[in-house]
């Protein structure tokens, strides 16, 4: 018998190659080449939503359980051994798209306990050769189908909240739901339009696995697979019926661009820190849109699904510009049912507050200390944030605290409103004539710093905020994705000279305004505590000064571009 083997790269990192090599995956075809190239050790993924299993509704509730067929594309048996805690489990969950307003929105209306699987067949839904097992695995190149029904049979679930998605663990043997339709996906009448009906919304289903082993060997970022599905009905009798075909390796919020256009997905890699025993990241996906409603106003809508991650999230903060107005202010989040929580009871369902203050809004929830059943936003969930302003978007952050521990992710690059750009960059390692070249033509993207070892486009830095009064914020991103940044002040030093793997565009004397520790590769100054920007840099506001800035960033992979072990972002000048 084959034995797993860890996989040190992360599937993230091959998500690319993965999903290219499986663009010949139509969901209903064969012939694909196993394992997929890339991958090692067990890889599970969705083969098929293939059916629809639909219950009578009870109170106010509508329900349905899909079938799956699992596929492991990977170089190595995964586990699929009964009565124990070595054996997937496999969960689902309902998402609507609506226009409100003139605005879409991309929202989680039901989910699903977990089914624990008990035995694997020998097929090829995925994959054209199979290596059979005696169904307590399940062999390279193989495929498993699991009916509605079997799926949905209370006697097999277990709740939601005993495992771990990215160690892959659970509780073994689970408790079982009981009553009414508990355990299946369960979504509220109030939420159902019969998609017949013009302008009405668009469903969609998504069914994912957990399995130990695929988890131990990194593989649990492409886990999840969607399929649209039809909604007909009305009253309390509805029925969901699939359509077209499922699309393997995405979360479901990731055909949430394929509605909308417009729409822009970021992934998240969330430090899981102590909390996760493998690889020490996890998997969020951030879907944000900005609409012009007309009439000088814009409704920002922000979609957090939180794939894999054990930390959870407890609190989103957008930046916002000085003096933005705004007003319908949202959030929308889906309930557990049926006594998935701590000790059978659901977890809490009170929506998270919210705060204004200057610069920016913020969403949050209790942390793990103070509340263990608080509404964070935990794995196979999406959360919804959404405003309109008066003012357009520009390119601003978002910050993401978690649920467990004090790590927190702030994203670049997210359209927010009305934050306008106070200076410009300057001194870009892409080439550019009259800049120093980057040291060993690491050449990074337009508009970048010179490429490094995590990021060959190159870091940026970015600004935000009023010069007078002084709202201005730093943000570095696109650097490797943790260490040490350091946020620089100085004179301008036309051309610049190499430092590291980058190039150095400022002149003496150089104030170091202070340190910051990379989250996902980004950063940002001042923060709390720190004094305002012009304060740091010795600038007065209104002054007419320019002040120039840049930040170097750690880049320790020696091998890189030897024998340097830092880079820079390119500079940023603003007049005061």
């Amino acid at each position: 018998m084959q034995s797993p083997t860890r996989n040190p790269t992360r599937s993230i990192l091959l998500r690319g190659a993965v999903l290219a090599a499986s663009t010949a995956l139509a969901a209903h075809g064969f012939g694909q080449q196993c394992p997929l190239p890339g991958v090692t050790g067990p890889d599970v993924i969705v083969g098929d939503i293939q059916a629809i299993g639909n219950y009578p509704s009870v109170g106010n509730l509508e329900a349905f359980m899909m079938g799956t067929t699992s596929c492991n594309v990977g170089t190595v048996w995964l586990n699929w051994i009964s009565n124990t805690a070595q054996h997937p489990v496999i969960g689902g969950s309902a998402y609507r798209f609506r226009v409100v307003n003139g605005a879409g929105r991309f929202e989680q209306i039901g989910q699903s306990w977990l089914k624990h699987a008990f035995f694997a067949l020998s097929q090829t839904l995925c994959c054209s050769t199979c290596s059979p097992t005696d169904g307590t695995h399940l062999g390279v190149g193989c495929s498993d189908p699991y009916s509605p029904a079997r799926n949905g049979n209370q006697s097999g679930l277990g709740p939601k909240y005993q495992v771990s998605p990215h160690a892959g663990s659970f509780t073994y043997p689970p408790p079982h739901p009981s009553g009414g339709n508990n355990g299946r996906i369960q979504v509220d009448l109030s939420d159902l339009v019969d998609t017949t009906t013009p302008g009405a919304p668009r469903y969609f289903v998504e069914a994912v696995y957990v399995a130990p082993d695929d988890s131990v060997a990194n593989n649990n970022d492409n886990n999840a697979a969607w399929r649209e599905l039809a909604v007909v009905g009305s009253g309390t009798a509805w029925d969901f019926l699939p359509q077209a075909t499922t699309t393997r390796m995405q979360a479901a919020i990731e055909a949430w661009p394929l509605v909308e256009p417009g729409v822009v997905l970021r992934d998240v890699v969330v430090p899981e820190g102590t909390f996760a025993p493998w690889d020490g990241t996890s998997r969020m996906i951030l879907g944000s849109k900005a609409t012009d409603l007309g009439g000088g106003t814009w409704h920002y809508e922000y979609a957090l699904h939180n794939m894999n991650s054990d930390s959870a999230a407890r609190l989103f903060r957008v930046a916002i510009g000085a003096g933005v107005v705004l007003s319908n202010v949202e959030f929308h989040d889906v309930a557990t049912r049926g006594g998935d929580g701590p000790g059978g009871v659901d977890y809490d369902g009170t929506d998270w507050s919210v705060t204004q203050v200057p610069g920016e809004i913020t969403w949050n929830t209790s942390s793990f200390l103070q509340f263990n059943r608080a509404n964070a936003l935990r794995w196979g969930t999406t959360y919804n944030f959404r405003f309109d302003a008066n003012a357009p978007p520009s390119q601003g952050h978002v910050l993401i605290a978690m649920y467990r521990g004090s790590n927190s992710v702030l994203v670049a690059g997210v359209d927010v409103p009305g934050f306008p750009a106070p200076g410009a960059a300057y001194c870009s390692g892409d080439g550019s004539p009259g800049i120093t070249p980057c040291p060993c033509g690491n050449v990074g993207s337009s508009g970048h710093g010179c490429a490094h070892s995590a990021n060959a486009a190159g870091a940026t830095l970015s600004a935000g905020g009023s010069t007078n009064p002084d709202t201005v914020t730093l943000l570095a991103a696109e650097m490797t994705a943790s260490g040490p940044a350091i946020f620089l002040a100085g004179a301008d030093l036309p051309g610049g000279v190499v430092l590291g793997d980058g190039v150095l565009c400022l002149a003496s004397p150089i104030l170091r305004m202070g340190v910051r520790q990379a989250l996902g590769g980004a950063a940002q100054f001042p923060g709390v505590g720190d004094p305002p920007l012009s304060t740091a840099s010795g600038q007065t506001p209104g002054s007419g000064a320019t002040g120039s800035y840049q930040v170097v960033f750690r880049n320790a992979a020696a091998g890189f571009c030897p024998p340097g072990t830092t880079n820079t972002t390119h500079a940023y000048q603003i007049v005061w």
